[in-house]
């Protein structure tokens, strides 16, 4: 997938001007942002994340394949970015009394997995690829 981002700026009600007319192309891969604080790379993330509003700009994550292209506006289409991106913040806190089990429960509601039972396939294969099944019911907190 490669994401296009045209123009997008963020203006806090405090006058900070978080983004302006930032502007790149992330082709497939994994890639990080890096900068000094304050650059607007948190924004940024959180914007594409659907967190956050962007006061102006676009931004369209598209599949290419030999057949076919899908873009997906990542600012109007919330839902189908959810269902696609996943992430996860520098500072990702966790609720001390839930399980790990619980929480990835959760997160995959969240992610609009609405059956039990397809919620509980995909949490063991999870905690199982990471090493965690044999601690799953254990606070977190511990």
């Amino acid at each position: 997938m490669e994401l296009q981002i045209r123009g997008v700026s963020k203006t806090y009600s405090n006058g900070v001007h978080a983004l302006k007319d930032v502007t790149l192309t992330i082709p497939a891969g994994m890639y990080g942002l890096l900068g000094p604080n304050g650059a607007g790379k948190s924004t940024l993330m959180r914007i594409l994340a659907t967190l956050q509003e962007a006061d102006s700009g676009s931004a369209t994550l598209s599949n290419r394949s030999a057949d076919s292209e899908q873009s997906i506006d990542v600012l109007r289409q919330k839902d189908q970015v959810r269902k696609t991106l996943g992430y996860l913040p520098q500072e990702f806190g966790v609720y001390p009394n839930v399980s790990a089990e619980a929480l990835l429960d959760h997160f995959a509601l969240l992610k609009g997995i609405a059956l039990r039972s397809e919620r509980r396939e995909v949490v063991a294969a999870l905690l199982q690829q990471v090493n965690l099944w044999e601690v799953r019911t254990q606070k977190l907190g511990g």
